[in-house]
């Protein structure tokens, strides 16, 4: 059951982008600076909403209403108040709409770590958030969201094992870097095993 309405959002998403002829999608890559690539947003969305909804199974949370929420117009979306908008590693584009800063239905920190298959690569490096009504986020919600960020994947990863940064530098936007965090070279561990570092 949970298959059958994940591919009819997907169709529905499919064929409502086809009917505007991407028009929404491409005016949401504009103004976030990104190429006009809207095949590649309207692919990376579907694979990203399709991990969520693997995430949520195996956490045992319900996936409904975040799936609803999922419409081609955001101004569809009653209960949306944010996009989500993921750069997959150069690979593809993702935007997911979020009903409240709690990103209910939607876990960074795993899909962070998620493989894409199709694009042989693992997770993403950047997040765009911004209002779903277009609107300019203020200081308060830039505040809100920074932590909200941060406290998502510190459940999950250590303050040593990534870097995450934040930028205003898209006006209203906020974006989200993040990165793994290279381990220092230790010198005793190699000594042990009796192997030297590569030059």
């Amino acid at each position: 059951m949970a298959n059958d309405k994940l591919r009819q959002w997907e169709l529905r998403f499919r064929r409502a982008a086809k009917a505007d002829k991407y028009a929404i999608l491409r005016d949401h890559l504009r103004n976030l600076g990104l190429p006009d690539s809207p095949e590649l947003l309207i692919e990376g969305t579907v694979r990203l909403v399709q991990a969520c909804a693997a995430y949520a199974s195996i956490d045992g949370q319900s996936f409904a209403k975040f799936l609803a929420m999922q419409h081609y117009d955001p101004d569809d979306a009653e209960d949306a108040e944010y996009v989500f908008t993921f750069d997959l590693c150069g690979k593809a584009f993702a935007r997911v709409l979020v009903g409240g800063t709690k990103f209910d239905g939607l876990d960074l920190a795993d899909l962070y770590g998620h493989p894409w298959w199709d694009y042989k690569v693992c997770g993403y490096h950047t997040i765009w958030i911004s209002r779903s009504d277009g609107s300019d986020l203020d200081p308060s919600d830039m505040g809100t969201l920074e932590q909200e960020v941060t406290d998502d994947f510190l459940y999950d990863y250590s303050e040593d094992e990534i870097d995450l940064w934040f930028s205003s530098a898209t006006e209203g936007t906020l974006m989200v870097g993040i990165q793994d965090r290279e381990k220092p070279y230790d010198d005793s561990e190699s000594a042990k095993s009796g192997t030297k570092p590569a030059p």
